[in-house]
């Protein structure tokens, strides 16, 4: 059976760092390739056969993160919080010549991360050369500061004057998102906020607290987000986060978007048990200019 390998295409404009990380059973790991891959180059990503592993896409080697085999904190300058990095999931099954694949929205992202698959055979679950996920930060950026249901945008970082409520403060020019998902966790238990948080993120918090009813009724915040599938009436998809995602991407011609927006949206997201003869072509484009 022939090696089964993604192609990841950087279209950032910049060098990218690329780790492959174990991230059920963590460990040290070093770049892809053994440094960064340039500017509208490209590199070849052998499936590893052990269960839930991220390929991470990072504008600067993460040292003190998965090279020390640990996840990067975005919240935390001091576990590379201070780079900027997006990543994708998947499980490869050589057994059963299959893997799956998922995009997350719902954890922290940097980069827009892409996936198209072609040679798919007789496997329903993606359309071939459809190209599933958004492509520019700015227009999510946009999307969310379109929705008016609660106050979505205070989820992308502060460009400038980044005042947390313990030093050292994060550098400026940081571009990411903090999905509900990461940005929920810190709320103490008290309802404060933690102080690893910065303090633009108190808007988010004071419309969408995470112990509140506001989105679900019969459930938290929270917890609705975490078990509510597509079918719930209300779900996570009719609120405005998921609405701004969807906006800056394009659906499938089944409707599907191809990337998880909650825990539950499978029926949208991933790609379930894709046949290994499958090409799998991930694309990570440039973040807006005015970067530092």
């Amino acid at each position: 059976m022939a090696t089964t390998q993604f192609t990841v295409s950087n279209q950032t404009g910049a060098d990218l760092y690329i780790y492959d990380f174990n991230y059920s059973t963590p460990a040290a790991v070093t770049p892809l390739g053994g440094g960064p891959v340039p500017s509208a180059g490209s590199l070849s990503v052998t499936l590893q056969p052990t269960a839930e592993r991220r390929l991470y896409f990072a504008a600067k080697r993460l040292s003190e993160s998965l090279e020390l085999g640990v996840a990067p904190d975005p919240f935390n300058s001091g576990i590379d919080g201070s780079v900027m990095f997006s990543f994708a999931e998947y499980n490869y099954e050589p057994a059963n010549s299959r893997f799956t694949f998922d995009l997350s929205y719902i954890d922290v992202f940097s980069y827009p991360v892409t996936v198209q698959f072609s040679n798919l055979g007789t496997y329903t679950g993606a359309v071939a050369n459809h190209e599933y996920g958004p492509t520019s930060l700015s227009e999510i950026e946009t999307q969310l500061g379109a929705q008016t249901d609660y106050d979505w945008s205070a989820l992308v970082w502060p460009l400038t004057n980044v005042v947390t409520k313990w030093p050292p403060q994060f550098p400026n020019g940081i571009r990411r998102v903090i999905g509900p998902n990461k940005a929920w966790q810190g709320e103490l238990a008290d309802g404060s906020i933690g102080p690893w948080v910065p303090t633009t993120y108190e808007a988010f918090f004071s419309s969408l607290p995470k112990s509140g009813s506001q989105l679900f009724g019969s459930q938290t915040n929270w917890q609705g987000w975490q078990d509510l599938t597509q079918s719930a009436t209300p779900s996570p998809s009719s609120t405005g986060y998921v609405a701004a995602m969807h906006a800056a991407a394009t659906a499938d011609s089944n409707g599907k978007y191809g990337f998880f927006c909650y825990p539950m949206d499978n029926a949208a997201g991933e790609f379930t048990w894709v046949p290994d003869s499958a090409t799998c072509l991930i694309a990570v484009y440039a973040l807006p200019a005015s970067t530092s």
